[in-house]
């Protein structure tokens, strides 16, 4: 090759990567300016988020709370932190139905939004699965807790424990008060069979045993007196065995009327009406056992968790607020309604889009280091709140009427019961 034509390709070599270091310049100019741009996409912007009441009552309280007391918050927090950025909640009421809740997503996704804070109830959120799935959108629930909504890999986030998470903490009450061996008696469907078998699984890491496991199934009058017969031959034995002030009742089901019944009859059983009894949380603050059994009740106290706030400074600031608005304590529910507001828009303003996808990758980073209203908002591994605080609820006289006690406090962090000082005489276990 003559060195002149090697002198060409030295020269057009040259000129190539001249090109090639304008080009670089080039992108890295655009780069830039997609990087600028990008942080601008969510300046002066009013960002729309759905929620959804459960009923025309809930639809009431969430209207106030969202429009007079959330969505000034959250506004006011943007504009401390210079984000341009608004927010505007958009609420529906799903007229205590699951028909409407989903109408009420078809309306949303018409108007192009996606983020929905809701549904209260379970059920609601059930039928809204597939759909909120299928269309990208996000829901984000306040105090749905059915069992059957613990997935993963899906669209569907809440503040809720699950259902199942009482287990641990039934386990904890009985392993404070040194109860070493339970009779269940529990409904015979697949919410109670669910709740037993977690039930035994946390209670055996205490070492304590299902002495005897007694099914209720339909219908429940002619089988109760069976139950409680089979129940009472069960507790003589066992105090043979670990002494009465190691054997405890527990009663499982949802509410129905067979565990009223059951109190109510206990009184002619006198080894089970002797011992301690617990229940699950729908025996907790339920008006059915004062009315259809209170002396039964008082006699017994039933302790029973119900999942509550975590006390805090913020709590008492924000409740001090909504008792002027609606005379009444703000509860779990709409604590968590306030921490899911702040949660989204932090997880949008960090992310600086409203995209679902990368919204539920930022979120549970966002959530776990959110301690809010109603405590620490940390979700597990199906989207659920990882750890929630349980009052520890019974019955007992007050003012010569039988009506509800909180004899304890579950800590969800320490995974401890606080009994209260002021416990009656039965309760001598004390553990604090």
């Amino acid at each position: 090759m003559s060195w002149g034509l090697t002198g060409l390709l030295i020269i057009n070599l040259d000129k190539l990567t001249n090109h090639l270091h304008l080009y670089e310049d080039e992108i890295e100019r655009l780069q830039g300016m997609i990087s600028e741009l990008k942080g601008r996409m969510l300046e002066n912007l009013t960002i729309k988020i759905g929620v959804t009441a459960a009923c025309d009552r809930d639809y009431e309280r969430t209207r106030r709370f969202f429009k007079e007391i959330i969505e000034k918050d959250v506004n006011e927090y943007c504009s401390k932190i210079n984000h341009g950025v608004k927010f505007e909640f958009i609420i529906k009421n799903n007229n205590g139905t699951g028909g409407q809740a989903l109408e009420n997503l078809y309306e949303l996704k018409n108007l192009g939004i996606n983020i929905i804070i809701g549904h209260p109830w379970s059920s609601q959120c059930y039928v809204s699965m597939s759909y909120i799935n299928e269309n990208n959108m996000l829901l984000f629930s306040s105090s749905a807790s059915s069992y059957q909504l613990a997935r993963s890999d899906d669209n569907f986030l809440r503040l809720s424990p699950d259902d199942m998470a009482q287990a641990r903490v039934i386990a904890e009450m009985l392993r404070s008060q040194g109860i070493n061996a339970i009779i269940v008696l529990y409904i015979d469907y697949e919410w109670g069979v669910k709740l037993f078998n977690k039930l035994v699984n946390e209670f055996s890491k205490y070492g304590g045993v299902v002495e005897k496991a007694i099914p209720i199934s339909r219908p429940w009058e002619a089988n109760i007196t069976n139950c409680l017969y089979e129940a009472e031959a069960s507790a003589r034995e066992a105090i043979t065995r670990y002494g009465s002030k190691s054997i405890a009742v527990q009663l499982i089901g949802a509410g129905e009327s067979a565990l009223i019944e059951i109190v109510r009859q206990a009184k002619d059983y006198p080894t089970l009406y002797d011992l301690y009894w617990f229940g699950s949380h729908f025996a907790a603050k339920n008006k059915g056992f004062i009315e259809e059994a209170p002396e039964e009740s008082s006699h017994l106290k039933i302790f029973s968790p119900l999942p509550t706030v975590k006390e805090s400074p913020l709590y008492s600031m924000l409740n001090e607020r909504y008792y002027t608005l609606f005379s009444e304590p703000l509860d779990l529910d709409m604590a968590s309604r306030y921490d899911i507001a702040f949660i989204i828009a932090r997880a949008i303003l960090e992310a600086r889009t409203t995209d679902v996808g990368k919204l539920l990758e930022v979120i549970p980073e966002v959530a776990s280091k959110t301690f809010g209203a109603s405590g620490w908002c940390k979700l597990d591994e199906n989207g659920d709140r990882e750890a929630s605080d349980y009052e520890i609820w019974g019955y007992g006289y007050i003012d010569g009427r039988v009506d509800y006690i909180k004899y304890g406090l579950y800590d969800g962090l320490r995974g401890k019961i606080f009994w209260y000082t002021d416990n009656p005489p039965r309760l001598t276990h004390q553990t604090r």
